[in-house]
């Protein structure tokens, strides 16, 4: 997906990292101004691969150099455990070397974020493994703000079915694990609304960074949203 590429001189420019899926991607932003998007490989999940190139490219598009980015947004989850690791492995990195601020997303904002303009209310699910859901309850409080007013938390596919009610939205890439035929007959958004992408977490970036003075820098303390250790640090846990 791309978006106009347009050369600005003497602004601010926020870019937004987004790996927390089997599919990546990675914006430059400029306050009002969408400048570029670029969709990660989605062959073996090798975002370690293709994201220091992507980045790359886009700032050469862009004629800039990284040094002229005021911020890095990246995706904190949930999400995927390797995913989410190497997105801000490599935001923090980007940061410590140009001095740029770090800011750590909610990945479940940047999908509210995606909503139409007619939703003001959604449930954003994604698939938690092992029969669960990640489950956060988000409102719309202005045009391109959305708040978190519920705790993102676990539930079992079965409970979360069962709890929804006539009326609700639902986002998120956790709806393909929903029942065909939910009594409740919800409101599910189609799968364009469903992933979280890097424009969207550029976005973010940017309102957090001219709402926060001075902003908080997540350089040296960001750490991946985990409600649970994975199956695999589970084993080993278990071994020990």
């Amino acid at each position: 997906m791309y978006f106009v590429c347009v050369r600005v001189e003497n602004s601010e420019f926020y870019l937004g990292i987004e790996t927390s899926g089997h599919s990546g991607s990675v914006a430059v932003y400029r306050p009002g101004q969408k400048i570029t998007q670029v969709e990660l490989s989605q062959q073996g999940r090798k975002h370690a691969q293709t994201l220091v190139a992507e980045v790359k490219n886009i700032l050469e598009r862009l004629e800039m150099t990284a040094r002229q980015i005021t911020a890095v947004g990246v995706s904190r989850g949930p999400g995927s455990f390797t995913g989410l690791r190497i997105g801000i492995t490599f935001a923090k990195t980007f940061g410590y070397v140009t001095g740029c601020t770090v800011v750590g997303i909610d990945t479940f904002e940047a999908i509210a974020l995606k909503s139409p303009p007619q939703i003001k209310e959604t449930w954003v699910i994604s698939n938690a493994q092992r029969g669960d859901l990640f489950v956060g309850k988000y409102l719309k409080t202005s045009e391109r703000h959305w708040q978190q007013v519920t705790d993102i938390g676990l539930r079992s596919i079965e409970e979360f079915s069962n709890f929804l009610q006539p009326g609700d939205t639902v986002s998120g890439p956790g709806i393909t694990l929903l029942p065909e035929n939910l009594q409740s007959d919800p409101r599910l958004l189609q799968p364009e609304f469903h992933i979280p992408q890097a424009a969207e977490i550029a976005e973010i970036t940017a309102r957090i960074m001219q709402e926060n003075q001075p902003p908080r820098n997540e350089v040296w303390d960001l750490t991946p949203f985990y409600l649970r250790k994975s199956a695999a640090e589970e084993k080993w846990d278990a071994q020990q």
